[in-house]
Order: C-alpha cells, then structure tokens, then sequence
C-alpha cells in the first residue's frame, strides 16, 4: 500500500500537547463508559451472555441476509 507510507508531518511541542490531552480527556471517557457498562451487566449470567450473543447473531445475521438478497433480486 504505497499511498499510506507518505511523509511523516513533524508535530510542533504545542500540538504534542493537545494530542496528549485529547487522547487523555479520551481515555477518561473510555474508562467512565466501561465501568458505567460493568456495573449495569455485572448481575447477567454466563448463559444469559450466551442467549444475548445468540439472539444479536440471529438479528443481525438475519438483516445481513435480507440486504444481500434484496441486492441480488433488484
């Protein structure tokens, strides 16, 4: 992929900085969502994780199949 290997721009001290803090303020978020996500499915059981895969398979898997079919017939 010779398109992605073009040149480097060099980041002056003040941009490193707001990266750094973006990617900080991102982090923070992140972590919030994840302990926020834990603590409201902490009380599901192993086989209720297994029925909610199985049930996000079956619906998505269904739509998929029903966009390539609707894409073959048009």
């Amino acid at each position: 992929m010779r398109f992605l290997k073009g040149n480097k721009k060099v980041l002056t001290a003040r941009q490193e900085q707001l990266a750094g803090s973006i990617a900080r303020w991102l982090l923070a978020c992140q972590l919030k969502a994840a302990v926020f996500l834990n603590n409201k499915t902490a009380d599901i059981s192993g086989r209720g994780w297994l029925i909610l895969l199985i049930l996000f398979c079956a619906v998505f898997g269904g739509y998929c199949l029903l966009l390539i079919a609707t894409a073959l017939s048009a």
